[in-house]
């Protein structure tokens, strides 16, 4: 008994309509992940500072390079996208710091997707399109579309993913050809005459053979071959292998922009991670040649700035301290806090006696000659902020500018207090290294005057967990 052709195409558009639906919801889910994975990479950028290029005042003035930003930038993600520290173009972000403003810079080559993507890819600040793979929309007021997905960054910027409506019109044309191609066949199976049934029986099954050879072929190794035909009298069925030839061309068309799309993608975030990874090599670098740039002229510094650098990441461990931007400012803090003695003269440098008052004074302008040193490094501030301000004391009797109790960096503090013990305990050109108790007796009477009582308490329990003393 045949079934009431009414009802069979009410059921066909009912189908149609429940699977377009669920296709789109799922395009809709695939986005996600991808939104996610561009927030984390952004975020990560910010997170280890290398894009730290100004401190400002509390009026947004850079007193370095005497800019006045006040107008122009914001506390947070700001939309002005001209670069001011780069010459291309570039996101901002301005982070509150006490009585100052941080201002990041990542230029917007670093997020250089192709244009020629299923997806694009947008970057959002305050409602307006900051970056956007589609250049157009760069500068334009954001405005949501249905078949994309967006993350928040913790800096306040909103990445936005989703797909091109060309895509996703081919696609849903494809699937509805796809189903009403299927619609076709079961119709034929109810409808035609009997005499024609036996006729299509051989093609129809040399057809449904071919269809499961591509479902596997493409199952199997992800690439959609062609379609072949059966050989047929039937125009009908002729006009229908045609029409199945034409989708699986225009679907192999589809897959392969997107596979090219999915490998463009690919190599895009390998080479943000390899641009990455090459900026902390070069910092590495820079590193390495200025601790050796100043052990080569005082033989001392060498070891003692290494040992500095090893307590002070105990010391701050110890403090709580887990920011990573806080914990690389220590510790490259601490194996350069002495780069400014490239600029003291040897024979003070490597006196064997005790400096008098003139020797001292130039002495004091290492920690000013090392700060002008690292600044030049973009994304150091707070490096240079531990070796200006290593030598302050907690009463305000330090140098260079004389800063007092909480004015000192809680970084600069660990690395003052790590650089006395070690300064103490190791041997100099004018003595023998203290022992560990005569040191610490030492610096008991210091309490107060050059540290806190509470830094001097959780360095005692530093040294008592690695051994030093019980």
């Amino acid at each position: 008994m045949k079934v009431n052709r009414r009802l069979l195409f009410l059921f066909y558009f009912i189908l149609l309509i429940l699977l377009v639906i669920t296709l789109n919801y799922y395009l809709k889910v695939t986005l996600k992940d991808s939104s996610k994975v561009f927030t984390k990479y952004f975020d990560n950028l910010l997170l280890n500072k290398q894009f730290l290029v100004a401190k400002l005042d509390d009026s947004f003035f850079d007193k370095e390079s005497n800019k006045n930003l006040k107008g122009i930038l914001t506390e947070g993600p700001n939309k002005y996208i001209k670069g001011i520290y780069f010459r291309i173009d570039t996101l901002k972000y301005v982070e509150k710091h006490g009585k100052q403003y941080f201002l990041y810079e990542i230029p917007l080559n670093l997020f250089n997707l192709s244009e020629l993507s299923i997806k694009y890819y947008d970057i959002i600040a305050e409602d307006k399109v900051v970056y956007s793979s589609e250049p157009l929309k760069i500068g334009s007021k954001y405005k949501k579309s249905f078949f994309e997905e967006f993350s928040k960054s913790s800096y306040g910027f909103t990445f936005v993913v989703g797909y091109k409506a060309a895509f996703v019109i081919k696609l849903n044309l494809f699937v509805t050809m796809i189903f009403t191609v299927g619609f076709v066949f079961f119709y034929y199976l109810f409808y035609i005459e009997k005499g024609e049934t036996e006729k299509m029986e051989n093609v129809i099954k040399n057809l449904n053979m071919e269809l499961e050879k591509i479902y596997e072929s493409f199952k199997k190794h992800k690439r959609l071959y062609e379609f072949g035909s059966s050989p047929t009298n039937l125009e009908s069925v002729s006009k229908l292998q045609k029409t199945i030839k034409s989708i699986f061309e225009e679907f192999r068309k589809i897959f392969s922009e997107y596979e090219r799309t999915a490998e463009i993608l690919e190599s895009t975030m390998a080479e943000l991670e390899e641009t990455n990874a090459e900026l902390m090599e070069k910092n590495l670098q820079i590193i390495s040649a200025l601790a050796e740039a100043v052990e080569i002229k005082d033989s001392v510094t060498g070891n003692h700035s290494r040992n500095v650098m090893d307590f002070s990441l105990l010391l701050a461990d110890k403090m709580g301290i887990k920011e990573p931007a806080e914990i690389e400012a220590i510790k490259y803090g601490a194996i350069l806090h002495d780069i400014g003695k490239i600029g003291i003269p040897e024979h003070i440098l490597n006196k064997p006696g005790k400096l008098n008052d003139e020797e001292f004074e130039i002495m004091k302008k290492h920690t000013v000659y090392g700060e002008k040193i690292i600044k030049t490094i973009p994304g150091w501030s707070l490096v240079g902020d531990v070796i200006r301000h290593h030598h302050e004391n907690w009463d305000g009797s330090g140098y260079p500018d004389g800063l007092k109790g909480q004015e000192i960096s809680l970084r600069a503090q660990i690395v003052s207090i790590v650089d006395v013990f070690v300064a103490l305990t190791e041997d100099r050109p004018y003595r023998k290294g203290l022992s560990v108790e005569k040191s610490l007796s030492i610096m008991k009477d210091m309490v107060g005057v050059k540290f806190s009582s509470e830094l001097f308490a959780q360095f005692l329990e530093v040294l008592k967990e690695r051994g030093y003393i019980s």
